[in-house]
């Protein structure tokens, strides 16, 4: 039997556990030339490691993280995933792992730690989370910053709102002013893309569909009698049923669509329309 089926992929995947920073692809900066985003085992301050070196509470996973070292300044810091595309992508989630120093990053509030994505080149940014309002840090109770539990935090968050987008980009940024270091790994964004099998009795259906791209008026041309008729948006969702040989997707904003015709044989056949 045939049918629309979503099958999970992997969009975006990084880990750092590679010796160049920041990975392939990925772009840092930061309004502090000594405080920039790097890896977990760098010593920042340059003098020698103590108990709460970065390396020890704040890689997260394997033997690096990216990090993010405090500093008795101001400082803003940025490090962007590469471009990314969600077009043809069904309930798309980013997933990362966090670190961050409960007293002066969430008590004092000397410092937040957002995650971002933009849609048009990095002109424009949308929070997706932030530290401030992550139910999941907690604090020791011992009333010491310095013995704090750096505990970490799985993050997910929902892209459905950016389906269709070919251009995405993930920014992480920290704001702070003598606050404390944080560290994220773990960076994933997981997704479903529309596929289709169309196979009945070990044959192909023959289906033409035509005009494509078309202004409005799809015509199916088969010699399988037409069950139904069926258009969806890119994340699956029904915008129009019909039993006719013809589809008019005419009020549809211009876009990438998908038609399956299931015939009354049980077989089906789906295929991208575009309408101009």
């Amino acid at each position: 039997m045939s049918c629309l089926s979503f099958d999970a992929q992997t969009i975006l995947t990084q880990n750092f556990e590679g010796s160049t920073f920041p990975p392939t692809g990925w772009t840092r900066s930061s309004t502090n030339a000594t405080r920039a985003w790097d890896l977990s085992t760098v010593n920042f301050s340059g003098t020698t490691p103590t108990a709460i070196d970065l390396r020890d509470k704040f890689t997260i996973t394997g033997s690096n993280s990216a990090t993010l070292d405090w500093v008795a300044a101001a400082n803003t810091a940025n490090l962007t995933s590469p471009s990314f595309s969600l077009v043809g992508a069904s309930s798309p989630i980013l997933k990362f792992n966090v670190v961050v120093g409960w007293s002066y990053m969430i008590d004092s509030d000397d410092g937040d730690l957002v995650a971002q994505v933009s849609t048009n080149g990095g002109t424009l940014w949308t929070t997706l989370w932030d530290e401030d309002t992550e139910p999941g840090f907690t604090d020791d109770g011992d009333l010491d910053e310095d013995t704090d539990l750096y505990n970490t935090v799985a993050v997910q968050r929902s892209l459905s709102a950016y389906i269709g987008q070919a251009d995405v980009r993930i920014r992480f940024q920290y704001v702070g002013n003598n606050a404390d270091a944080v560290a994220i790994d773990d960076v994933q964004v997981l997704a479903g893309t529309l596929s289709t099998n169309d196979i009945a009795n070990g044959k192909t259906n023959s289906i033409s569909i035509y005009p494509n791209p078309t202004k409005g008026e799809i015509n199916i041309k088969t010699d399988k009698k037409i069950k139904s008729s069926t258009v969806f948006d890119l994340s699956g969702k029904v915008l129009l049923q019909t039993d006719s040989q013809t589809v008019n997707i005419s009020s549809f904003t211009k876009g990438t669509y998908l038609l399956k015709v299931e015939f009354a044989d049980g077989s089906t056949k789906t295929e991208k329309v575009i309408k101009d």
